[in-house]
C-alpha cells in the first residue's frame, strides 16, 4: 500500500498472531456468489466465521424486511467446514435473523460483501450490501460492507486478504451505531494508490426503462453513469476514480441536526 494513504492498513501477513474474531458474513448476491464464498474462506483462517446470506440475487433491495410472510433458511454445507445458512429473504433479513435466532452468541463484526460491483454516492440509498451492514448496526453489531469493481481477471482474494489482515484494526476505531461503507476501485493492488476516509458524493445514471421484447407493461430499468458536478474531489465517487480504497462512515441516526437547530428557531406558523 502507498504510504499516502491516511490510515495504515496493509495486506501483508502480519508479524504476529492477532485477536480472533467472531465474523458474521452476508451479502446482497447471494450465497453462491463468488465474493462471499472466497471471503468467508480466507477470514476463516484466522477467525471465527459464520455465513448468513440470502438463497438467492437481492441486488437493490435496499433495507426491506420480510414481514407479512413466512421466513425460511436451509443450512449449506459447501464452504469447508464453514458453519452457513441460506435464507430465503433480503440481505436485512439474514443479519437480523442471523442475530435473533442462528446464532448462540452475538458476533463482533458483520461483513456485507464482497458485492461484485462499487456501492457509492447516493447508490447506497439502494444497495442491499449496505444495508444489511446498517442492520447490523441497528442491532448493535460493529459492522462494514465492502464493494469492489472487478474486472475481467479480477481477484476476490486481494479483497479478501486486505480484509483478514486489517480487521482487528477497523474493528477497534468503528463505533458500535457507525458503519465503514468499504469500496475498492480494483482488487489489482498494483493499481491502488492507497486509502482514504472520507464522505458519500452522489452517483447519478441516464436512467431509462427499456420495454421486455414481446410483452406488454414490463419493462427493464437501465442507464449508464453521468458524472455529478455537485461532487468534489474529496468525496467517494471521486476518490474512486482516482483509484484510491475509500472508507465512508455512515450513521444509523438519520437526522439533519444543522437542519432541525434552524427549524426550532422558525416562527414556523403551524396549527392544529
Amino acid at each position: 500500500m502507498p504510504k499516502d494513504a491516511n490510515i495504515s492498513l496493509s495486506s501483508k501477513k502480519p508479524r504476529r498472531k492477532g485477536h480472533r474474531v467472531n465474523i458474521l458474513i452476508t451479502n446482497d448476491d447471494g450465497i453462491f456468489a463468488d465474493g462471499i464464498g472466497i471471503l468467508a474462506k480466507v477470514l476463516s483462517e484466522k477467525h471465527k466465521v459464520i455465513v448468513v446470506a440470502p438463497d438467492s440475487e437481492c441486488s437493490g433491495t435496499s433495507h426491506s424486511l420480510t414481514i407479512f410472510k413466512k421466513l425460511s433458511y436451509e443450512v449449506y454445507d459447501c464452504f469447508e467446514g464453514i458453519e452457513a445458512y441460506a435464507v430465503k429473504g433480503t440481505p436485512s433479513d439474514c443479519v437480523k435473523f442471523a442475530v435473533k435466532v442462528l446464532l448462540d452468541k452475538e458476533p463482533d463484526l458483520v461483513i456485507s460483501g464482497i458485492n461484485n460491483f462499487p456501492n457509492l454516492g447516493t447508490d447506497v440509498i439502494y444497495s442491499g450490501t449496505v444495508n444489511a451492514a446498517l442492520e447490523g448496526a441497528i442491532c448493535g453489531i460493529r459492522s462494514i460492507a465492502v464493494s469492489a469493481m472487478f474486472e475481467d481477471d479480477g481477484d476476490y482474494e486481494y479483497v479478501s486478504h486486505f480484509l483478514s489482515e486489517n480487521i482487528e484494526k477497523i474493528h477497534s476505531i468503528l463505533p458500535k451505531d457507525t458503519i465503514f461503507n468499504i469500496n475498492f476501485p480494483s482488487c489489482k493492488a498494483e493499481r491502488l494508490k492507497g486509502v482514504r476516509f472520507t464522505r458519500l458524493g452522489v452517483q447519478l445514471y441516464s436512467d431509462a426503462y427499456v420495454p421486455h421484447e414481446g410483452t406488454e407493461r414490463q419493462y427493464y430499468l437501465t442507464g449508464d453513469i453521468i458524472k455529478a458536478e455537485c461532487n468534489d474531489a474529496d468525496c467517494d465517487v471521486e476518490l474512486h476514480d482516482a483509484m484510491y480504497i475509500t472508507f465512508v462512515p455512515m450513521h444509523i441516526q438519520m437526522t439533519d441536526f444543522s437542519a432541525l437547530a434552524r427549524l426550532k428557531k422558525l416562527k414556523h406558523g403551524l396549527e392544529i
